[in-house]
């Protein structure tokens, strides 16, 4: 594979880099991940990425399946580079939009302490939240547990915007989350996805 540039995007709520190489895919193929997750798998010389499905992406890559053409690629945190699933960087790469490109040495990540993060998804078209935990990193690609948001996030990601509200140990997290799901009585609420408390189901 080819790096022919990198450009950084604001994503799910942080800034991330994505490289675009030149090359050809082998295979594609859409798979559901263990966890349900609706995914794309490609093969570069004999090199297995994989990445969140997008049907626009995935479309492109099979209609460009064999023959000399580009990928584009996430910095992912941890392990190795994952599909892009932003079809707004494919197109614009397509139609030679470079004002969004970066020095390729640009380092992706910056530190930050904290095992663990709780964290809150707007719809900025409907303005209906969800706060959760995560264990991991804010740019190791988890979105969310609620089936109900993941479908609408997978749908439409431009629609979504996240903010980070805590950094910290797991435990301390896991509190920090449960006290805010009770005391906005989110459970009970049309306005956000969240289905538990931590404590019990409504």
């Amino acid at each position: 594979m080819n790096l022919i540039k990198t450009v950084k995007r604001w994503v799910a709520g942080s800034d991330k880099y994505f490289d675009i190489y030149e090359c050809t895919v082998d295979e594609v193929e859409a798979y559901t991940s263990d966890t349900g997750k609706s995914m794309t798998k490609v093969k570069v010389n004999d090199v297995e990425y994989t990445g969140l499905h997008n049907k626009w992406v995935y479309d492109y890559l099979c209609a460009n399946e064999g023959t000399p053409s580009f990928v584009v690629m996430w910095r992912a945190p941890k392990g190795k580079p994952m599909v892009a699933y932003v079809k707004e960087i494919w197109q614009d790469h397509i139609n030679g939009v470079y004002n969004t490109e970066v020095p390729q040495e640009t380092e992706a990540y910056p530190s930050i302490g904290g095992e663990s993060f709780v964290y809150m998804w707007v719809n900025k078209d409907t303005d209906k939240k969800y706060i959760g935990k995560h264990k991991g990193s804010p740019d190791d690609g988890y979105i969310c547990s609620s089936e109900t948001m993941l479908a609408e996030y997978e749908e439409a990601p431009s629609r979504f915007v996240r903010t980070i509200l805590a950094y910290g140990a797991d435990q301390e997290m896991h509190e920090l989350e449960t006290i805010l799901l009770l005391q906005l009585r989110s459970t009970r609420s049309h306005m956000f996805y969240n289905m538990s408390n931590n404590l019990r189901k409504d």
